[in-house]
């Protein structure tokens, strides 16, 4: 190795040095307000969820309340068949049938 590769590989080892305390400074100068970010970040997704979960039970409250005092739809009976609609208009006298 010459001389050059070994002042190229000092100085890439000096860089990354460099580099790497600057990155541990900041994070031991901004550990606790990233830390606390990440609570609120936390917390504050917590608290949506309660809210959520509130209105979702007050509004299925107020939509039980709703269906049970309007009138429900009756039942009805079994279907019609031609049979049974023959009978009728015979019944009516609107249709006779033919035998």
């Amino acid at each position: 190795m010459s001389g050059r590769d070994v002042a190229a590989l000092l100085l890439l080892a000096l860089i990354g040095l460099l580099a790497g305390g600057i990155v541990l400074w900041l994070i031991l100068k901004y550990l606790p307000l990233i830390a606390a970010l990440v609570l609120a970040i936390l917390v504050a997704l917590i608290l949506v969820g309660v809210l959520v979960s509130v209105v979702g039970f007050f509004a299925a409250a107020v939509g039980a309340l709703y269906y049970a005092i309007v009138k429900r739809p009756t039942k009805g009976g079994r279907p019609v068949t031609l049979r049974d609609a023959k009978k009728l208009d015979k019944e009516e006298g609107k249709f006779e049938e033919a035998e």
